[in-house]
């Protein structure tokens, strides 16, 4: 094979470039193809092996969107992929998915650094974690740089409002549901520039309170109310155009209800949505909780509005 490349070369170079075109080509594309599925694996960060599972639908285009799911506070990658059903909505949609998994805290409990009075001491820095993941899976897997987000639940959730935060040239929306902002978290962040966000909070979460806890008396620290949150994505966003309205309530057995607040047309196209689910506790709806609406497709919606070829 070598010789006869070689004669090739000798006798019509331009051929031999387009022949070896069209073999690097092929070999991509079988190497796509044969990327699917669940893919468990690790990345050095800061001299610790961080874990993550990647999951890629059948046939997945090149530059494809990535979306992080991100876990709560004790819980786990799989155990978020399982529940959270996001690899069917992406086999529908034809994006990526990536679950990372926190590390432990002196305790044993798995978390994200976001600002907990008793973790904050750690030395973990997951927002350095999670860039560098996202740049590492963009670059081997070909997905896109430019339409890549995340969402996630509770401990997730307000990892997804510090990386819209301290890292809005990565994530390009965030979806936090059931998430607050932790009090050391706001007051830290130098705000770079608007990011679009979709919360997603019961007003009778017993976890994450809807009146927020700026004394620290539940444990975790002082975070803020989740409407004085909302208004300060609101109002960062420039937005110029609001429409609320109340979803259908297609299961009345929930034993709640659903009204929509989204304020669009903001600052480079930026839109600011928050789903109250009144009477709803700490759930993900269409998994538990409120069945009126499914978050997972719901996020889904939310990010392919800011998707980009």
């Amino acid at each position: 094979m070598i010789i006869s490349i070689h004669r090739q070369k000798q006798s019509n170079p331009m051929k031999l470039k387009y022949v070896i075109l069209f073999f690097i080509i092929l070999f991509s594309s079988c190497q796509q193809g044969k990327m699917q599925g669940e893919i468990a694996s690790t990345i050095q960060v800061d001299g610790i092996n961080r874990e993550y599972i990647l999951y890629l639908p059948k046939n997945l285009p090149f530059n494809s969107p990535l979306v992080f799911v991100f876990h709560g506070f004790t819980d786990n990658a799989s155990s978020m992929m399982n529940w959270s059903r996001m690899n069917a909505v992406a086999d529908k949609n034809k994006f990526a998915v990536c679950y990372p998994q926190g590390l432990k805290d002196p305790e044993g409990r798995t978390f994200w650094e976001v600002g907990y009075s008793f973790t904050k001491n750690q030395n973990v820095d997951d927002v350095k974690f999670i860039t560098n993941l996202a740049s590492y899976l963009q670059n081997t897997y070909r997905l896109s740089s430019e339409n890549t987000f995340a969402t996630g639940m509770s401990n997730g959730a307000e990892m997804c409002i510090v990386l819209g935060c301290k890292a809005p040239e990565v994530f390009k929306a965030v979806a936090p549901v059931c998430g607050c902002f932790m009090k050391s978290t706001f007051d830290s962040i130098k705000f770079n520039r608007p990011v679009s966000i979709f919360m997603i909070n019961g007003t009778n979460d017993k976890t994450t309170s809807w009146e927020g806890d700026l004394e620290g008396m539940q444990g975790w620290g002082a975070y803020l109310p989740i409407r004085s949150t909302f208004d300060f994505f609101v109002t960062k966003s420039g937005s110029k155009q609001v429409t609320i309205d109340t979803l259908v309530d297609v299961n009345k057995l929930d034993g709640s209800f659903v009204v929509s607040e989204k304020h669009t047309n903001g600052l480079n196209d930026n839109q600011v949505w928050l789903y109250t689910v009144v009477n709803g506790d700490h759930d993900w709806p269409g998994s538990s909780g409120n069945m009126d609406f499914d978050a997972s497709n719901e996020v889904w919606f939310f990010f392919s509005q800011f998707t980009t070829d």
